[in-house]
């Protein structure tokens, strides 16, 4: 590599144990099939490929397709190798199986990696997942706003597919602008490039298919705030009561817990979509997915107070 801040950057890269050992074990192969790379972590591949994509400066494919190390990456596994602080025998041991079951769940690449590798996939599920939120939102006459529920007395099909365009849109632009300015900062902690407007313009918007992949999983993402209008649906038939709310926004203890249940499986799969397309650490994509909670409480004062 180049200099001692391209080293750091690597090894800040390879700081998830599943990275490191995916270059442990092509190093110590030499090459080696996707196959048996996957069953030799003992990983999911869609794990597999999403970290291998986040390590595609340090690992490629041959002729036949199979892995193996760059030269950054082959000085990289050397580093490892011969670092003793870096406790290496600490790094081939699997995490524990709590762990995998926490990760598997707040931190679901192994669902969102095959869903997002194909645009034309991305897009069908994205539509897909709109139009059953959709139709649930529509039975129960409820809107959504951001991550918000409304009950509105002025309900009608137009407003609610205007908010609902103009969500995805503000969600979209958001999560767009801030991965793009903590990269733009990222890359000026390392290194000291020269931006032209067209390479700022880029930076921020993306190319085209990136573009769709990402507007169509955060309709993928804003799936499970769907259980809202599904449970209502219930309630309403059942007589509960509990979702019957006394104000625009939902008022009983059920509809909130319910509430906060939707937009916590929501800001799951935001944070992992955003992690994989965006090539963002997850406490970094975490970070930026909350905030799209906090946009929506802010845009929920603005609602209340102009209704």
């Amino acid at each position: 590599m180049s200099d001692n801040k391209e080293l750091e950057e690597a090894i800040w890269l390879l700081r998830h144990r599943v990275r490191r050992r995916i270059i442990l074990t092509i190093g110590e192969a030499g090459r080696i099939s996707a196959t048996t790379l996957r069953d030799k972590l003992g990983i999911s591949t869609g794990s597999l490929y999403y970290n291998l994509k986040q390590l595609e400066r340090l690992v490629t494919q041959d002729a036949k397709r199979n892995y193996v190390l760059t030269e950054e990456g082959t000085v990289i596994y050397r580093l490892l190798r011969e670092q003793g602080d870096l406790n290496i025998e600490q790094l081939k041991t699997s995490q524990s199986r709590i762990e995998t079951i926490l990760t598997n769940i707040f931190f679901p690449i192994w669902l969102v990696a095959p869903l997002l590798e194909k645009v034309r996939l991305t897009i069908l599920v994205g539509l897909l997942s709109l139009t059953i939120l959709s139709a649930l939102f529509l039975n129960s006459k409820i809107e959504l706003i951001i991550l918000h529920i409304y009950h509105l007395p002025n309900f009608s099909v137009n407003n609610f597919i205007k908010n609902l365009l103009l969500s995805l849109f503000i969600i979209y632009v958001y999560v767009s602008v801030t991965s793009s300015i903590h990269e733009l900062m990222s890359r000026r902690s390392t290194e000291e490039p020269t931006y032209t407007p067209r390479k700022v313009v880029r930076l921020f918007i993306g190319d085209l298919e990136q573009s769709l992949k990402l507007f169509s999983s955060i309709m993928i993402s804003l799936l499970p705030l769907a259980i809202y209008p599904a449970i209502a649906f219930i309630d309403k038939i059942t007589g509960w009561g509990q979702f019957i709310s006394r104000s625009i926004i939902p008022s009983t203890l059920a509809a909130n817990i319910v509430l906060v249940i939707a937009q916590l499986g929501a800001f799951i799969l935001l944070t992992a979509t955003l992690s994989y397309l965006r090539r963002l650490r997850w406490h970094v994509s975490a970070l930026i997915s909350f905030s799209v909670i906090y946009l929506s409480i802010i845009i929920q004062y603005i609602v209340v107070m102009g209704a």
